[in-house]
């Protein structure tokens, strides 16, 4: 690792020449405050450049108790992350003044506590990986600028986001402890015997953007018998609405909150920042929500209509889901509920199947006002205005559900190609990947984040061997994610990367419509 001064050199020695001359400074170097990885230099001045930093622990001075457990460890890189990102907004949104660069670039990160791949928190430092453009005049090298870039705003934007000492203890504290907590309830949902959790007072609807919660919006609440306390690592005891393990059916009028629920239940499978107003709101980590989708290709299982919505549900419980939600609003009637039914005996909806699947561990939440389907629940609630109440029902049996047989992909019809490239993935939107050349759209996907899609992408792109036939789906998914994290871990990539479900990435693969999938 070359010193501060050779870097500065270096600099110096390629002022006022050609930009190429820019990649003489790739390497690692060590400065005063931090080290410096500058793994690759961007080709022209309209690229970007690929660094790190990495700040000694002993020099960056967080305590050992903000990093003691998984949980707190992926907190403490989120706040980080969302530092950065203020900080380079703050200091490098726009090019220093008179040059064509000087812009520094992290994801911003949404409401979710996430395992992020743009900082890595270790025992022994804390790295931050990001872009940053380096500045030019009439397209050469400016000695200025870039010291400027480097030992300037760079030096700054670590000193406000990657020290201890510029964090305000408590909202520290607050960040790490609010995923603890959430964490711990998730993990003890299956003794609990729940499939999710809802805190009482939690605030479910949604600004506009998605960002905040609803500005005055009624907090929730639920009748005393359904509510649970339960146990936090840190603080008093919580207490919320048990959505227990079985079926659940939600009822009540129009606007009272039940679609709500469902979607706030959904996003439970992630932490929430505190202010998020869904903090505890607690769901099983591998939940999925199943919806009609207009369009979706099922050439390698041939169907159509509502059996194709069942197919969904049967995808879910192959992948391993323990938390199915559905919401009469969003999917055909005759999957919810057999009255409506015309002449269509072959298909038996998840009303009747769905005590079947409770006794199995697979949990169903359903957002209905059928009476044929609420007679057939565990557990029906009734909502108003956020607030829940138990409806007194006695329970019909149903119908047993068949287990799926596992799916096994072969991708040797799929075209990974894309211009000059053999092998091509990206994520031009949140819940779309390209594969290649072909765009898929998996909008009932658990992606809240953008780097959680860009994750899949590049895992899919890892998978591709793999996809041979040898292998089950959701193991397929699972090892391209984890060879992932390493791939990110020992290369310092990951920048755009963000924890993602091998479920959700079965669930793109389920719907490239030149995927292969041989039942065993």
């Amino acid at each position: 690792m070359a010193s501060e001064e050779i870097l500065r050199k270096t600099i110096h020695n390629a002022d006022g020449k050609p930009f190429a001359k820019y990649r003489n400074i790739q390497g690692s170097f060590v400065t005063e405050g931090f080290e410096l990885f500058i793994d690759e230099v961007q080709g022209d001045r309209m690229g970007h450049s690929r660094m790190r930093v990495r700040v000694p622990m002993k020099r960056a001075g967080f305590p050992e108790d903000t990093r003691s457990n998984a949980s707190r460890r992926a907190a403490l890189g989120d706040i980080i992350a969302r530092r950065f990102w203020e900080s380079a907004r703050t200091h490098a949104r726009s090019n220093i003044p008179k040059t064509d660069g000087g812009v520094v670039y992290m994801p911003r990160p949404g409401q979710e506590i996430l395992d992020r791949g743009s900082v890595e928190v270790t025992e022994h430092y804390v790295e931050a990986r990001f872009t940053a453009d380096l500045p030019s005049k009439a397209n050469k090298v400016d000695e200025e600028s870039a010291i400027d870039l480097i030992f300037g705003r760079i030096s700054l934007i670590v000193s406000e986001s990657m020290l201890f000492a510029s964090y305000k203890r408590q909202k520290l504290y607050n960040h790490l402890e609010t995923a603890e907590n959430a964490d711990s309830i998730r993990s003890r949902l299956p003794e609990l015997g729940l499939a999710a959790f809802v805190g009482i007072g939690s605030i479910l609807p949604r600004r506009d953007d998605g960002l905040a919660p609803m500005t005055d919006a009624v907090p929730f609440d639920c009748d005393d018998s359904l509510k649970v306390t339960v146990e936090v690592p840190n603080g008093d005891p919580v207490t919320g609405m048990g959505i227990p393990i079985g079926f659940t059916t939600v009822s009540g009028p129009s606007g009272s909150g039940k679609s709500v629920l469902a979607d706030s239940v959904f996003a439970g499978i992630y932490d929430h920042i505190p202010g998020d107003g869904r903090e505890l709101v607690i769901s099983d980590p591998d939940a999925v929500y199943v919806m009609t989708e207009a369009g979706r290709p099922y050439e390698s299982v041939r169907l159509t209509g509502p059996a194709s919505e069942m197919e969904s549900v049967d995808e879910a419980v192959g992948c391993g889901s323990h938390l199915i939600i559905m919401d009469e609003e969003y999917s055909c009637p005759c999957v919810l509920r057999r009255s409506v039914i015309s002449g269509d005996d072959d298909v038996v909806p998840v009303s009747e199947t769905a005590g079947s699947l409770g006794r199995s561990g697979i949990s169903v939440l359903m957002v209905t006002g059928d009476g044929d389907a609420v007679s057939r629940a565990g557990l029906a609630l009734s909502m108003d205005g956020y607030r829940v109440g138990r409806l007194d029902v006695e329970c019909r049996e149903g119908s047993e559900f068949p287990i799926p047989q596992g799916r096994y992909p072969v991708a040797k019809n799929v075209s990974f190609e894309k211009g000059r490239k053999e092998v091509s993935t990206s994520a031009p939107e949140i819940r779309t990947v390209e594969i290649g050349e072909y765009r898929v759209t998996a909008p009932v996907a658990g992606f809240f984040d953008h780097a959680q899609t860009r994750t899949v992408a590049d895992a899919i792109a890892l998978a591709r061997e793999s996809m041979d036939g040898s292998k089950d789906l959701r193991t397929v998914c699972g090892d391209a994610l984890a060879m992932l994290r390493e791939k990110d871990a020992s290369e310092g990539t990951g920048m755009a990367h963000a924890q993602a479900r091998a479920v959700d990435m079965a669930a793109v693969l389920l719907r490239h419509p030149q995927m292969l999938f041989i039942r065993r």
